[in-house]
């Protein structure tokens, strides 16, 4: 009977496990878990983030990996670009095969026997004269299949995977004695070196799996003979479907992110500043991206002038602080945000930001209309939706305050932040956020709808309620699936002077029928607040 080789897992040398981590954050700061209170988190050293948890060791989302193979035949280097590269065709990640000492990846070829590999940005602690992976029986006359199992395997933890067997999720019911003896006798383990490779389950609070998957690439086969209830799994040669889901979810394509915020995940009491540092998940190589940040909910003190403002800054390709402010004597109890990124050379998904003193006019205004020409045009005019993000109003008069966009063509539209009646407005702000009508083509391969709503679409604005319930239904073509998100963010509001300012927009859950829409809540609080009337904007991707 033969045995069939397999692979090791190899851990970070002795005494490079602190300078790992410290890379692994570097690399990628969603290897790290981080906690911080009401600022961002100081930083240490060039830029990295303090540790809460263990460290994970996925590389930087859209990486191009430098791979330089240190030995081996035509063929057997051929075979190893083939099939590495396939984990590309289902990650944001790319291998690059070079001669350069410095590789990020740096692959033996011997006779050994041994074929094994360092886990993920791991490979960056390993001196430079080392190989981070190696293959230990692959020959010329080595099958195709044995190519695609052992290849695809290595690279698999070279971007991150662990032994899907080792995964909190295996459940597998070992005979213990019987694994022993198996691979003391095939693979000449000891049996700390089985417990390593075969038994030791990975933490489940610090470890991203999905469900165990018998038949991912890194898997080993299970024998019936080593299982306590027969249980059994074949060898498997290629990615599974799982394998190919879940390395997508690491490595994710770029598409537009969203988030949210809120002054309580930093405070409880009221405060004239919030922020919290938003931590993407891919960086992006072309730089920055774009944020449009808008206001979804307010709590604020009617006994001084309302001032609020909800924005982002300090963004880089990784990273962005995300602030609710306030300021002067107004008392802001809570608000909370949301908040939406697109690649800044996304010709698809454009935002940006206005506000009324854009203008260079600093007194009270009813109406201000402000141009906006896109960085990249459209082939035909886009959906456009605002989000307002920040006002600053008298507090003797009714607080009426609206963003809108109109003239909408190829190449811009009009902004307008606007005010009615007594109001004084003294200055207002707004995002907008610019994308294709539904039915044309987004670069970025997301689909994507929105339109705006009131609560003057159920309701007078003389017969305020503290809550208003509506419906948005989605286009029929060619959305016809459930969205990923719905974001929604105020965009005009009219309350009476004198009560609270408190006001909320949020999605209730899906409408039936898969991708049918959604219910939006428009609602204010507690005994005092009178609700005329409040608008919302709302996008949907798919």
């Amino acid at each position: 009977m033969s045995f069939v080789k397999l692979c090791t897992q190899v851990p970070v040398p002795d005494g490079l496990q602190d300078l790992a981590d410290f890379l692994a954050i570097d690399e990628n700061p969603l290897n790290g878990h981080r906690s911080w209170g009401n600022s961002p988190p100081s930083d240490v050293g060039d830029g990295f983030l303090r540790l809460a948890l263990p460290v994970a060791s996925f590389w930087g989302n859209g990486r191009t990996l430098r791979v330089k193979i240190l030995e081996g035949s035509p063929k057997v280097r051929e075979k190893i670009r083939q099939y590495a590269s396939v984990w590309s065709q289902y990650a944001n990640i790319k291998f690059s095969f070079v001669e350069d000492a410095d590789a990020e990846i740096r692959v033996g070829v011997d006779a050994s026997g041994q074929s094994w590999s360092r886990v993920g940005t791991g490979c960056l602690a390993v001196p430079l004269s080392q190989p981070t992976m190696n293959f230990g029986w692959l020959t010329d006359s080595t099958s195709d299949e044995e190519f695609s199992r052992v290849i695809a395997h290595e690279f698999g933890h070279a971007l991150g995977c662990i032994h899907e067997h080792q995964s909190p999720a295996a459940g597998i019911p070992w005979n213990k004695a019987a694994v022993y003896s198996y691979y003391m006798r095939t693979q000449g383990w000891s049996q700390t070196q089985v417990d390593v490779n075969i038994f030791n389950l990975y933490n489940a609070t610090t470890t991203q799996h999905s469900d165990f998957d018998p038949t991912s690439i890194m898997l080993y086969a299970v024998p019936a003979t080593l299982t306590l209830n027969g249980y059994s799994t074949p060898w498997n040669t290629h990615l599974s479907e799982t394998d190919k889901t879940f390395i997508n979810e690491m490595y994710p394509s770029e598409k537009a992110e969203t988030g949210t915020f809120s002054t309580t995940e930093v405070h409880t009491k009221p405060a004239k500043t919030a922020v919290q540092r938003q931590v993407f998940a891919q960086t992006y190589p072309s730089g920055p991206p774009e944020l449009a940040v808008g206001l979804t909910s307010l709590d604020i003190s009617p006994s001084t002038d309302v001032r609020v403002s909800a924005f982002a800054d300090k963004i880089t390709t990784r990273t962005a602080d995300v602030h609710i402010n306030t300021w002067d004597d107004t008392t802001l109890f809570s608000a909370s945000a949301t908040w939406l990124k697109a690649a800044a050379d996304d010709p698809s998904i454009q935002v940006g930001q206005a506000s009324t003193l854009d203008t260079g006019t600093l007194t009270s205004q009813t109406r201000t209309s402000i141009p906006v020409t896109f960085q990249q045009a459209y082939t035909a005019p886009p959906q456009v939706i605002v989000w307002l993000n920040g006002f600053d109003m008298g507090h003797e008069h009714n607080w009426r305050v609206a963003a809108s966009a109109s003239d909408i063509t190829s190449d811009g539209f009009v902004l307008h932040l606007d005010s009615a009646g007594d109001t004084v407005l003294h200055s207002a702000s707004a995002a907008w956020i610019a994308f294709p009508k539904p039915g044309e083509a987004a670069g970025t391969g997301v689909k994507v709808v929105g339109e705006s709503f009131c609560t003057m679409d159920v309701r007078s604005w003389d017969r305020p309620t503290q809550v208003t319930k509506g419906q948005i239904r989605f286009p029929a073509t060619p959305l016809n699936r459930t969205p990923r998100t719905v974001l929604v963010a105020l965009s005009s509001l009219d309350m009476a002077m004198g009560h609270s300012l408190r006001v909320k927009v949020s999605i209730d859950d899906a409408a039936p029928g898969s991708g049918a829409g959604v219910a939006w809540r428009i609602e204010t609080w507690g005994d005092d607040s009178i609700l005329y009337s409040a608008g919302a904007s709302y996008i949907a991707l798919f």
